[in-house]
């Protein structure tokens, strides 16, 4: 007979112990708050002719890296979400396993893996919506020719990761695959010299500035992120509606409150604006704080107001992913909207805001200018949608899965051997929900988001 997590008492303890390991990364009253659970069933799994060598030091690993205190991944979450959203085990035991499952050493079909995992667990007696909301599939790496090492639906309920040599998964592989589960496609950029939003092209590399963007676990995720999934509360993000100058807090730490990213329009575009604060208590390791290394405005661009897609401007190509990519100015001509920074540093900034060819007034403003806070963007899937919203059956493939060989809808996958992340298909595969994506990056020797 298994032991679900209770899911009063147990989970509410374990979202407690997340809340207050996490300390001042969280505002005070996110603790007072219920914040949004889901319940990941995390499971070890083997095959018939390859088998993890120490298959409870890979759970005894797993519980640590998934749920235990603010540098897991529940703690990631809490912490990025201000205390709205955190994961918590489906289980007692918080891992199940391992069940050997009747397929071929380390097969690549993740559908097939998926699928012959929930019967596994099925059969121990847990089910999907009244024992777990999401599952996350463990399986050895030694000896595996797959083009990845970890896997996401986008959206959905369904990651695969697989470990390495010595039985441990990647924390920044994880975290980058539950983003997927929210929605977030890969985090790119575009190069914009001198600012010139009229002269922007697609750029080499990834965004640094998310885990979605080759950041790892030392950066939260951008603010077009935080604000598809209502992740910036209480005024934090400001829909500009009129000229104004604002002063912004960095988007991580600092006093709870206060405002901390612009929302603009942009012709049939927006434009969000945030400013980062590099955190000077960071040490480099997978375990190191928020925004570890990024400061300074930042902006991005959002596609037709897909938040889950956004993509960093970055005014100076070629020069860096951490601070010398951040913004002084922007202009563009043809929507008559102008950005420029006028202080920045020290954790706050302060951004002049022109549209319709109106000047900005010098002094700082805010909200009581006649703009807004930010509506809260219908959450694109992510743990507020039903099942039906989620994508479809991991083991029902769509024409990019079956192209990629992965054999499974609505993925997007992490692995390979280069030191960047490359995106399989065209930028329309990535716009859809059905999106399959190629991730790459390598840091220590192991191959992780």
């Amino acid at each position: 007979m298994h032991k679900r997590a209770r899911t009063g008492l147990a989970t509410a303890a374990a979202t407690a112990a997340v809340l207050a390991a996490v300390g001042t990364a969280v505002p005070a009253h996110a603790a007072d708050e219920n914040p949004a659970r889901n319940r990941v069933l995390v499971v070890v799994v083997d095959f018939k002719d390859v088998k993890h060598s120490d298959a409870e030091a890979v759970k005894k690993d797993a519980r640590k890296e998934y749920f235990d205190g603010s540098q897991s991944i529940a703690g990631y979450y809490t912490k990025v979400s201000q205390g709205a959203f955190t994961y918590v085990p489906a289980a007692e035991d918080e891992v199940v396993g391992p069940y050997e499952l009747d397929l071929p050493q380390n097969p690549c079909d993740a559908g097939a893996v998926n699928k012959a995992a929930r019967a596994a667990v099925l059969a121990d007696g847990y089910t999907e919506k009244e024992d777990y909301d999401s599952i996350s599939v463990l399986q050895p790496g030694a000896g595996s020719d797959c083009g990845w090492s970890g896997l996401g639906s986008v959206p959905g309920p369904n990651t695969w990761l697989q470990t390495g040599e010595d039985g441990r998964t990647s924390k920044a592989a994880t975290v980058h695959e539950f983003g997927h589960n929210q929605g977030y496609s890969h985090h790119e950029r575009d190069e914009c010299p001198a600012g010139d939003l009229g002269r922007c092209t697609a750029g080499e590399g990834y965004s640094g500035k998310s885990p979605m963007g080759g950041g790892g676990v030392g950066v939260g995720f951008a603010a077009p992120e935080l604000i598809s999934r209502s992740w910036l509360p209480g005024g934090q993000a400001v829909t500009v509606k009129k000229s104004a100058t604002f002063t912004l807090g960095p988007l991580y730490g600092g006093a709870a409150g206060g405002v901390r990213a612009l929302d603009i329009p942009l012709g049939k575009d927006r434009l969000v604006v945030e400013y980062r604060h590099e955190d000077p208590s960071y040490t480099d390791d997978e375990d190191g704080n928020l925004d570890a290394v990024i400061e300074g405005v930042h902006a991005y661009r959002v596609p037709e107001g897909n938040y889950n897609s956004s993509r960093l401007i970055d005014p100076t190509p070629g020069q860096g992913k951490g601070k010398e990519d951040a913004i002084t100015s922007l202009t563009d001509t043809a929507n008559k909207v102008r950005v420029k920074v006028g202080r920045s540093g020290s954790g706050s900034a302060t951004v002049s805001v022109s549209l319709g060819g109106v000047p900005a007034p010098a002094d700082a403003g805010s909200s009581e200018q006649g703009n807004t806070a930010a509506p809260d963007p219908k959450a694109q899937g992510g743990e507020g949608a039903p099942a039906s919203e989620k994508g479809t059956d991991a083991d029902a493939p769509d024409d990019h899965a079956e192209k990629s060989g992965a054999g499974t809808g609505n993925l997007a996958e992490t692995g390979g051997s280069s030191t960047t992340p490359l995106i399989a298909g065209t930028g329309a595969v990535l716009a859809a929900a059905g999106a399959l994506c190629l991730y790459t990056f390598r840091r220590r020797g192991r191959r992780h988001a």
